[in-house]
């Protein structure tokens, strides 16, 4: 009788060399896809950012591409602005197209603390490809041309994507406390590190004049600035002829979206509203109003409602009553509302361009309700 056990397999040397031929180009095949996705590249300018209150200025700061090629961040000296904001960018030879960067390396100055930081760190390279690809529906331009890098009090560092009338955060890192020897810092200065933090941060009035007042702010601060909470945002109006129009959100953690695109209604992860500006109408009269969260409010009012489960869905409600000069905000879900007092909240009304009514706290300068 026969055995069944099965001899073993013996490849023939020409199969071998086909089998072989065949991993090499499927190899190949895939290294040019990878190489294809890695080489794919987009218009956009890198600039800095840091608070107003709280500015810096760079010693160098570099987006790593994958190919190791690096692109630096101008300077401004020093960066003081909105937090978010774009900053100084230049214009260079290759009219600024560049694929998504794959990691960023970068010491800077903060003045208020008269501390430097370093950092270097991956970023999200999928997430800022994804990003840099959208094109707007309506102007068939990309949604974003611009990669921001804002530098936040105690080492914190925020990288965003921007574009017309958008801004949204791809990733908030932290840096460590280094140290950097002033003749590598500033060559040309015979000013000691103390002497020279001092007289720059002189320079920026507000700053200086906050740091005298209040010195530096709570550790915690940018952290909860930059914190995410799952929940829309609703607009409810008693007049039964008013038409929503458009609305357009700013938020704690340097993100912005005035482009109408109606992502206000999706519930996703988004930070605290800092300003929120919605426009309506009733019949052929135009309706603006400007709302401005108070910073220490929002940020209680967010933590007892979502009891540390970020998660939880949520929506924050406007309500907008039939006169158009009474407003009730709060955070709502099928089980709980917390109710938002207006007096914690500023904002000043449009009638067809006109001023219509403000709120007795409003104390913005005139004009503010642009900013």
């Amino acid at each position: 009788m026969k055995s069944l056990e099965r001899e073993p397999f013996i490849m023939d040397k020409n199969i071998k060399k086909i089998v072989f031929f065949f991993l090499i180009i499927l190899v190949g095949c895939k290294m040019n896809i990878e190489n294809k996705q890695e080489d794919q590249k987009y218009e956009w300018y890198a600039s800095g950012n840091a608070p107003s209150l709280y500015p810096t200025e760079l010693f160098f700061g570099d987006f790593i591409f994958t190919n190791g090629e690096r692109l630096y961040i101008p300077e401004s000296i020093p960066f003081a602005s909105t937090w978010g904001s774009e900053g100084k960018t230049h214009l260079l030879n290759n009219n600024n197209i560049f694929p998504a960067p794959n990691s960023i390396d970068i010491i800077w100055l903060s003045l208020a603390e008269n501390q430097f930081y370093s950092l270097e760190a991956t970023l999200p390279k999928k997430l800022i490809d994804n990003l840099l690809a959208e094109i707007d529906e309506n102007t068939n331009d990309p949604k974003y041309d611009g990669i921001v890098v804002g530098m936040a009090p105690y080492g914190g560092l925020a990288v965003w994507l921007s574009g017309i009338g958008i801004t949204t955060e791809v990733v908030w890192l932290q840096a460590e406390a280094t140290d950097v020897v002033m003749k590598d810092f500033s060559p040309d200065s015979r000013l000691s590190q103390n002497e020279y933090v001092e007289f720059l941060l002189k320079e920026c009035d507000k700053a200086y004049e906050n740091f005298q007042k209040n010195g530096l702010p709570d550790r915690m601060l940018f952290e909860r600035y930059m914190q995410k909470f799952n929940y829309n945002i609703t607009t409810k109006f008693e007049e039964e002829n008013a038409n929503f129009e458009a609305i357009e959100l700013f938020y704690y953690n340097g993100e912005l979206n005035t482009t109408n695109s109606g992502e206000h209604e999706l519930l996703t992860m988004r930070a605290k509203p800092s300003k929120i500006v919605i426009h309506w109408n009733i019949g052929k009269t135009k309706y603006s109003g400007y709302f401005w969260t108070d910073e220490n409010k929002i940020i209680k009012t967010f933590s007892d409602f979502y009891e540390n489960n970020m998660q939880k869905e949520g929506s924050f409600v406007i309500e907008i009553e039939e006169s158009n000069k009474n407003f009730k905000f709060s955070m709502q879900n099928d089980t709980v509302i917390t109710e938002i007092p207006i007096g914690e909240i500023q904002f000043i009304i449009f009638k067809n361009k006109f001023e219509f009514y403000r709120s007795p706290n409003y104390d913005k300068p005139q004009g503010g309700w642009r900013n």
